[in-house]
């Protein structure tokens, strides 16, 4: 590895600290394919990035009016670059609150687009979060409702109380949308156009996200010191084997973002989030929450054969969800538990003692205002 880093240094003549982490964002994307990749799949990169940690750049903000605020990227110890960054008013917002301390600078990442560089700053921040939760917020997703919320308070485990739903139908409306639009285009031979496309559909798409995930964690807001606990989605697609139709409309929504999106964002508000392993989840779209008895489900309507319980068959495996997580906490009893509230469905709308800490990292993209090249 010594000769490898003194080769690079030698033919590229970079910084050892920018060769180490250029090593190390090598290394990260090999994980990444060995984990995703499908047989016969070629590794292939869209983007070229680089990425430069404390050692290598310095950010600062100056007295000048127009251009304020001046990133420096050091390339070797003789040559170093500085660059104004102009950002959106909700970027500059959020590194005026790191200036201040509320956050830190951790890395930047330096991303190529059409001919454009971009700035990816990295901030962390560590926030408090309850040593004991006092409330359970279970959250199961599905193809018909991408997300249900339901809530159970230590106080009364055996009281579920009302949950949510996100059904997610402008994310559906959107991907369907695009998937026509990219059919007709790639009948005509417009390739160029179909790949232009993606781009505004991602951000479509993950400004529904982050709306949907808002009311989410302010859903959990609501009750006393509460914990997010969700499916963890390793293997999904993997293991999802129904129709064709089915299938595609199941690929195409975007569970595991979602989840990544209410983690770091609850963990802002001091919400702790946890993930439940798949076989601690199996059968609970089947199981009567009520009554424990285990039954086939046949359209949206759970009907409990045992106890005569008819509920929504997505909140009533919310509920189960919710149950076992108390269950390992010790907070279930052993007594009959009672119906959930009436639920209520939800749609995104855009105006919406000891003690553990937690570092959280968010990557925001700022363009520059001057070309790299």
């Amino acid at each position: 590895m010594k000769t490898v880093m003194k080769n690079a240094k030698r033919l590229f003549n970079l910084n050892t600290a920018l060769i180490q982490t250029a090593r190390d964002k090598a290394v990260e994307i090999l994980k990444s394919f060995e984990e995703n990749r499908k047989e016969n799949n070629i590794l292939r990169l869209k983007r070229i990035s680089i990425r430069f940690d404390k050692r290598c750049y310095s950010f600062s903000k100056t007295t000048n009016v127009l251009t304020p605020y001046w990133l420096t990227l050091s390339l070797n110890r003789r040559e170093r670059v500085s660059l104004p960054i102009i950002f959106g008013e909700k970027q500059k917002q959020r590194i005026e609150e790191t200036f201040r301390g509320e956050w830190k600078f951790t890395t930047v990442e330096m991303v190529k687009r059409n001919g454009e560089w971009y700035a990816h700053f990295v901030l962390s921040k560590t926030v408090e979060l309850p040593d004991e939760p006092e409330t359970v917020i279970a959250i199961d997703r599905g193809e018909h409702n991408l997300a249900v919320a339901v809530a159970i308070s230590k106080r009364n485990p055996e009281k579920p109380l009302k949950g949510q739903f996100w059904r997610g139908s402008e994310i559906k409306r959107i991907r369907g949308l695009y998937s026509h639009i990219r059919r007709k285009l790639q009948e005509k031979k417009l390739l160029k156009k179909v790949k232009e496309l993606s781009g505004k559909e991602r951000r479509k798409v993950n400004q529904q996200l982050h709306i949907i995930a808002n009311q989410i964690v302010e859903y959990a807001k609501n009750f006393p010191k509460p914990t997010i606990v969700m499916e963890d989605l390793n293997g999904i697609r993997k293991n999802f084997k129904k129709s064709k139709n089915l299938n595609r409309r199941f690929h195409s929504l975007p569970f595991r973002k979602l989840q990544a999106i209410v983690e770091y964002k609850a963990n802002l508000e001091g919400i702790d989030v946890s993930y439940l392993p798949k076989k601690e989840v199996k059968d609970t779209s089947k199981t009567c929450h009520r009554c424990g008895h285990v039954a086939q489900v046949k359209g949206r309507v759970y009907k409990c054969t045992n106890c005569g319980m008819e509920y929504d068959r997505d909140l009533n495996a919310c509920i189960n969800i919710a149950h076992r997580v108390m269950s390992s906490m010790g907070w279930r009893s052993r007594e009959p538990r009672e119906p959930a509230d009436k639920e209520i469905g939800v749609k995104p709308t855009l105006n919406a003692g000891s003690s553990r800490l937690q570092s959280w990292s968010s990557s925001h993209t700022y363009p520059l205002s001057k070309r790299l090249g």
